[in-house]
């Protein structure tokens, strides 16, 4: 601060004083983004219903592979099941077709990697050894099930099971009827198989008609 001659403190000079300093807006706190609405549980199950209606049984109709070289136990009419192996490929067992775990019927053995006649069969092919490029036989499986059968987990070919109809994982009942054109119900999946014998297979969503 400047002084007078006297030392006193200097009149105001309103041509010569500092402009004055801008005031400052006042800041409040930041405005938040806006938070979605929360999904309902409702919605979380339609969503998960929806994935499961989507897969469908996709998994029904792929291609199985093993290197089991067990040709001699397979042929048409034979059941059996399947298991995963190590490294992503599949093995079968086979069993009686009235048991349980005899999830699968061979209703075709073809020669080489061959198409099944029906997009339905699960094409399952046989390799003699592991280090075989070229599959020697395809098994043509078709869902070993009887009128009444409820099943879990139809969309995985290897985890796949007969359960009691009150069991709490049934998913599907299953209804069969004879020839391969027969009309399923409209929320019913089908499955149509050449045999023989040709047949329908109906899977019907457990709470329908139970």
């Amino acid at each position: 601060m400047t002084t007078t001659p006297t030392g006193g403190t200097p009149e105001y000079d309103p041509f010569n004083a500092p402009a004055p300093m801008p005031a400052m807006p006042e800041v409040g706190p930041p405005t938040p983004f806006p938070k979605p609405p929360p999904i309902s549980v409702l919605a979380k199950v339609s969503i998960v219903f929806g994935v499961i209606a989507a897969l469908g049984l996709g998994s029904l109709v792929a291609w199985g592979i093993s290197q089991s070289g067990r040709f001699a136990t397979v042929e048409a009419g034979k059941c059996l099941y399947l298991t995963d192996e190590a490294g992503g490929g599949q093995s079968y067992t086979t069993a009686s077709c009235s048991s349980n775990r005899a999830t699968f019927r061979i209703d075709d053995v073809r020669p080489g990697s061959s198409e099944c006649r029906g997009s339905d069969y699960v094409q399952f092919e046989l390799y003699g050894s592991s280090s075989s490029k070229r599959a020697e036989k395809t098994l043509c499986l078709a869902l070993n099930v009887d009128s009444g059968d409820c099943l879990r987990d139809v969309v995985h070919e290897t985890r796949i099971a007969k359960v009691r109809c009150t069991d709490i994982g049934a998913e599907a009942r299953a209804f069969v009827m004879s020839g391969s054109s027969a009309d399923c119900l409209s929320d019913d999946t089908e499955l149509r198989y050449i045999g023989p014998p040709a047949r329908t297979v109906c899977l019907r969503p457990t709470g329908e008609n139970i």
